[in-house]
């Protein structure tokens, strides 16, 4: 295994899963697959404040 592997693990019986698997080969639980982002949590205030960021940082790069 190389250090850019990780290995992953049932959340219900905690078998470890296999690369790309959708079900747990041990107990048949569905895999939840972990985002690297998530909107979750966020109000609708600090999501148009990230996006007006975004957008005011692309005008000034575009200005230059």
């Amino acid at each position: 295994m190389t250090q850019t592997e990780t290995t992953a693990q049932c959340a219900s019986c905690h078998a470890v899963l296999p690369a790309g698997a959708a079900l747990c080969p041990n107990c048949g639980a569905p895999v939840k697959k972990n985002k690297w982002y998530s909107l979750k949590g966020l109000n609708a205030a600090e999501i148009f404040l990230m996006i007006l960021g975004g957008m005011m940082l692309l005008v000034g790069l575009v200005a230059v």
